[in-house]
């Protein structure tokens, strides 16, 4: 009798190996950021041709590290990390750090400085 029951529901087992496939190759691609490593290198290779102009080629980067950080943001999901936040550049420099800066108003583009 246990054999008829399996062939019985062959169909539906086969059916959820499938939809099991599936979700698994799906899930692969939504998580590759391979091709759009890819599609970085490539615009390097234009910019460094001439086929873009730099403001171009500003743009689409951003664009593809968006891409890439959405990427990353969903591995973290699936791994059960919080995903990062896009704050841009921060910090903090703390004293003794030894981090200095010089801003000098007066001085303009077009002047030339004495040493």
């Amino acid at each position: 009798m246990l054999f008829i029951d399996d062939l019985l529901m062959l169909p539906f087992t086969g059916f959820k190996s499938i939809l099991q496939t599936l979700i698994k190759v799906a899930q692969e691609e939504y998580t590759d950021d391979a091709p759009l490593k890819e599609e970085l290198i490539n615009l390097q290779m234009r910019l460094d041709l001439g086929e873009i102009t730099e403001e171009e080629y500003i743009e689409t980067e951003a664009a593809i590290l968006r891409a890439l950080r959405d990427v990353q943001n969903r591995k973290r999901e699936m791994a059960g990390l919080p995903p990062e936040e896009a704050t841009g550049l921060s910090g903090k420099v703390m004293e003794g750090s030894g981090a200095s800066l010089t801003v000098d108003l007066n001085y303009g583009p077009s002047e030339q400085r004495e040493k």
